[in-house]
């Protein structure tokens, strides 16, 4: 009983982390401030990974799961549970945002950027943070 309770207590600190997150940044795109989105949302990502780094590692993001697998510091079928409490709560929190703003968030690269910029940006950022929770 201990153990599952464990477990269960794993990903429900994945889902509740990931969900926040996921929640702030959606409020940031709405209806932050371009000065402050990225104080918010660090401060944010700080606290959830203090707050669940002792129950589940603080993962937050399916990625960072990924790199630890890959280092041996994580099994696969844990992984797949991970993955799975964190793109439900990713996508729940998505819910809640479009629910609350009544528009989904827009997705897309503007101005003069285009898809191949989003994607090289994104494979930058989270090279980095897979690195920075590796080597923690």
């Amino acid at each position: 009983v201990t153990a599952l309770r464990e477990d269960l207590a794993k990903y429900v600190a994945e889902f509740v982390g990931t969900f926040v997150l996921v929640f702030t940044v959606g409020c940031c795109m709405h209806a932050g401030s371009a000065v402050w989105n990225a104080t918010a949302i660090a401060c944010v990502f700080m606290v959830m990974i203090y707050s669940t780094g002792y129950v589940s590692g603080g993962n937050l993001n399916p990625a960072v799961s990924f790199a630890l697998v890959l280092t041996g510091n994580l099994t696969w079928s844990e992984m797949l549970k991970y993955w799975c409490a964190q793109v439900t709560a990713g996508a729940s929190a998505s819910g809640l945002v479009w629910a609350l703003f009544g528009k989904p968030l827009a997705l897309a690269p503007v101005g003069l950027y285009l898809g191949q910029h989003a994607l090289a940006a994104e494979v930058i950022y989270t090279f980095m943070l897979c690195f920075v929770v590796l080597n923690c």
